[in-house]
């Protein structure tokens, strides 16, 4: 490696404008790898795109551009490569070191995507991820950490798991909580559908005064006010890399209940630790109801241990997942590949 420090490129493409929580995590590991004064570009269709539904300043240029390059140089270019870029792993910027971020185990060998058909045999996966210009891997979630350790047969010097690091100075309870139930029905919409009707035909929903607050293509600010008034998140996403949205509502003092997706479980774990979460078994509609009547007759009849205990499991997630603990994960994971790399 030549003296000079690595520079980073990381493969953020095609240009979405809809808000996808794994898109504002590459920025996020952009900004942390600046952080440890790394030289960091967003490699994107268009070099002048944002996808406007979050904050970020990270350099940006373009395929057509990067591809041109004269300049890039294996002894110091480091390409990032998200886990659905797989079949271009070997084409894309070739002969260059890569590190593939894997937000999502369940997509590794490309069920669920739109471009599945596009990825190799399951064995020829795992060849890929033995690759020798496969440099290291990152995950975010303890679930997924071991299937690429253990599952994947990569070991524990080729994986590290970095913090999802959510907006802590954002999610955070407000002042006046209402009878509420958010969610986000993007994923597993008909189990979502499914649940708000449930919900609507018990009795004591009605007489408790709950309402429903479906989060669908909201502003940025919005979502981070509705969760904030809120006291109940069901989650339906599943799979899940990690379950950014639940911790989000953790962070705004949300009792959560539903799907873990896997890469969820360490949440719900710490929720349920709490006394404030129910992981729900996927397809279990009538789980989501008990939950929420479970949390519905704590608060009538602890309403201030509730609400200690919501605030409690808010203080944990905003220090375990924050933007520095994300930061210090980057900067560990970081040092073990470039020491590889002779940095």
């Amino acid at each position: 490696m030549s003296s000079s420090s690595p520079r980073y490129w990381l493969a953020v493409h095609p240009d979405l404008s809809s808000p996808i929580g794994g898109v504002k995590q590459l920025h996020r590991l952009a900004e942390a790898l600046m952080a440890c004064g790394r030289d960091v570009t967003l490699i994107q269709q268009s070099a002048e795109f944002h996808p406007r539904w979050f904050e970020s300043q990270v350099n940006t240029t373009s395929v057509s551009a990067f591809r041109s390059r004269t300049d890039l140089d294996p002894t110091r270019d480091v390409v990032i490569l998200p886990e659905t870029f797989l079949p271009d792993l070997l084409s894309y910027a070739p002969g260059l070191p890569k590190i593939l971020f894997n937000q999502n185990g369940a997509y590794s060998f490309g069920s669920g995507l739109g471009s599945a058909n596009r990825f190799p045999p399951t064995r020829d996966v795992l060849g890929l991820y033995h690759n020798r210009e496969v440099l290291h891997v990152l995950c975010v979630s303890e679930h997924d950490e071991q299937l690429l350790n253990r599952g994947f047969g990569l070991g524990e010097r080729r994986v590290s798991r970095v913090v999802n690091g959510i907006e802590t100075d954002q999610f955070q309870p407000a002042s006046r909580k209402h009878y509420q139930v958010a969610l986000m029905p993007r994923k597993n919409s008909h189990d979502a559908s499914v649940v708000i009707a449930l919900l609507k035909a018990q009795s004591w929903w009605r007489d408790g005064g709950w309402k429903l607050a479906v989060i669908q293509n909201r502003p940025h600010a919005e979502v981070v006010r509705i969760l904030g008034e809120s006291l109940v998140f069901l989650s339906f996403g599943h799979p899940e890399g990690f379950g950014l949205p639940v911790a989000e509502a953790l962070a705004s003092a949300c009792a959560v209940a539903g799907y873990s997706g896997l890469g969820g479980r360490e949440l719900f774990t710490l929720a349920a630790d709490h006394g404030i979460g129910v992981e729900v078994a996927y397809g279990d509609w009538l789980g989501f109801v008990d939950a929420v009547a479970a949390f519905h007759r704590s608060l009538s009849k602890q309403g201030e241990e509730v609400a200690e205990a919501l605030q409690q499991a808010s203080d944990t997630v905003r220090q375990r997942y924050s933007a520095a603990a994300m930061q210090a994960s980057v900067a560990s994971a970081m040092a073990r590949w470039e020491a590889q790399l002779g940095c």
